[in-house]
């Protein structure tokens, strides 16, 4: 493939996590994420598509209304563009059985999407667990 398909791609994730991680606009999300995307961070057995994602990332801002992403790397290679990222935000909402703490938190995370056609279908996620931004540890729980 070539630099500039990898360019593309680099550009598609970047707008992405512009949109759609910082802003929440959450309406981009049908015209970027493909109806067979699915995160490895998902509950087991959910669906694929632009829904579930809505799902997931709706319930991550009711637990953390003022979550904010910010990329740290973005490599592309071909289809595959690689995110460094974190998600900063202030843990005050109930999250997949976790209660609210009121502390800030950290979650540090490597994303590998895969591009085709303008639009992210499969993303695979490495990353730690919640990292508070103060003196006691924070356990979360997958």
């Amino acid at each position: 493939m070539s630099d500039e398909i990898a360019a593309a791609n680099k550009g598609v994730v970047r707008r992405f996590y512009k949109e759609v991680f910082v802003h929440w606009n959450l309406a981009l999300v049908d015209q970027v994420v493909s109806p067979q995307f699915t995160s490895h961070d998902w509950p087991e057995g959910s669906p694929t598509g632009p829904q579930t994602f809505r799902d997931f990332y709706s319930a991550i801002r009711s637990a953390l209304p003022d979550a904010r992403y910010e990329v740290d790397d973005l490599i592309a290679e071909g289809d595959k563009v690689v995110v460094r990222w974190r998600l900063l935000g202030t843990h005050k909402g109930d999250f997949r059985g976790i209660a609210p703490t009121g502390r800030a938190i950290a979650l540090k995370g490597i994303a590998i999407y895969r591009v085709q056609g303008g639009k992210s279908g499969v993303v695979s996620l490495a990353f730690n667990s919640f990292v508070p931004c103060c003196s006691k540890p924070c356990v979360a729980r997958r």
